[in-house]
């Protein structure tokens, strides 16, 4: 795994590309869902790299050797992580891909990119309370949050990890193998601390000029549905397309789909 040493701090990487990609080919960033790692878009990646573009995945701020100092909060971090990134190589070409709260990380660095591909962005802040299906939606996650960040306050992170676990990666908690809830359960301040930051964390939709593929999973959780149809609306160069028999965790456990949709895609 390649480590960058920048001005930002330390920035580690899974890198991709095949033996004939040229040096100009089409740089892919893919950034990372909260609580996985570059590891979890390695199918995505290979996918990407054997149709002849360099993929770069790098662990955001926190998350493997990678710790950067930026001012901001996390996702100030992530985003940061995310434009280092883009400026590697000699590309012609740079496509920022975001999954999750990656795909916030993704739109807070838009200006550093020539296209976005986000699948299901953590975009809280476009729901409007005013509105019954987006209160619904807020109301659902805010109790699983709630749990999280309780459990995680009062040592327990256990109950916490397992319900979101379950509400957010369609799964349930006991059929995970036991070093992936550890790991899970490890990680849970971490994550907690990105999804309050993320939370709080507002778009620029007028800031984005770029052109965005938006991509949903027609088996993810109502809210997810809820923001990616406000995305859309507010950006002026959006195109979403649902992807079918995937759910949240699509680029994880469905890469061969979510790179069809992407192709796919006019």
């Amino acid at each position: 795994m390649p480590v960058y040493h920048t001005e930002i701090g330390v920035v580690e990487t899974l890198e991709f590309c095949s033996d004939s990609v040229g040096v100009d080919a089409t740089l892919w960033v893919l950034l990372h869902a909260a609580a996985a790692g570059p590891g979890s878009l390695s199918g995505l990646a290979k996918r990407l790299a054997e149709s002849g573009c360099r993929v770069v995945v790098p662990a955001l701020h926190g998350y493997g050797a990678t710790r950067v100092r930026v001012e901001g909060d996390r996702m100030s971090a992530h985003e940061a992580v995310a434009r280092f990134c883009l400026t590697l190589g000699s590309a012609r070409t740079r496509v920022l891909f975001g999954h999750s709260m990656g795909g916030l990380a993704a739109l807070l660095a838009a200006s550093a990119a020539d296209r976005l591909v986000v699948y299901e962005p953590i975009v809280i802040g476009l729901l409007r309370a005013d509105d019954p299906e987006d209160a619904a939606c807020l109301a659902w996650d805010r109790a699983i949050v709630a749990h999280l960040e309780h459990c995680v306050t009062v040592g327990a992170p256990e109950s916490g990890i397992a319900r979101f676990v379950e509400a957010w990666n369609e799964m349930r908690w006991d059929a995970l193998p036991a070093s992936v809830r550890q790991r899970l359960i490890a990680a849970a301040p971490d994550l907690a601390a990105d999804i309050r930051d993320g939370s709080g964390r507002e778009i620029a939709p007028s800031g984005i000029g770029v052109e965005v593929l938006i991509l949903q999973g027609a088996a993810s959780p109502p809210i997810t549905h809820r923001m990616t149809l406000r995305l859309e609306q507010s950006l002026p160069n959006a195109q979403r397309v649902v992807v079918a028999e995937v759910g949240h965790m699509g680029p994880v456990a469905n890469a061969d789909r979510v790179f069809a949709a992407i192709g796919s895609a006019g």
